[in-house]
């Protein structure tokens, strides 16, 4: 299975032998799970969103520009699925927060991949 999930909460997923995956921009410091810096936001539109204070749709927009729509799903998955374990990828976010990893959701649900909030 694959979950998302925030930082904040590592402990959780570990002490439930999930395998953490950061898939923000940078990890905390001291983070000792795995990268998959593939699917991060691009440092200079998130920097443009942060700063103007964009709209959600126009980060959402981008974010399926820039990165979803330049990856396979099924790869992404298939990634995940590589570390023989469950899975969970992180960013820094709590749950009810607007998020990326909550597109990635989204985006590998579309296509019957099932990824869902660890905990929910």
């Amino acid at each position: 299975m694959i979950y998302t999930g925030y930082f904040d909460r590592l402990e959780d997923y570990t002490q439930s032998d999930l395998v953490p995956v950061c898939v923000a921009g940078y990890p905390p410091k001291g983070f000792k799970g795995f990268c998959y810096p593939i699917l991060a936001p691009k440092k200079v539109w998130w920097q443009e969103w942060h700063d103007k204070n964009l709209s959600n749709d126009w980060y959402e927009l981008k974010y399926q520009e820039t990165v979803l729509n330049r990856l396979s799903p099924f790869q992404v998955r298939d990634d995940m699925q590589s570390f023989g374990k469950d899975v969970v990828m992180l960013c820094y976010e709590k749950p009810n927060a607007f998020c990326h990893r909550h597109l990635i959701a989204k985006w590998m649900n579309a296509y019957k991949i099932p990824v869902r909030e660890y905990g929910l």
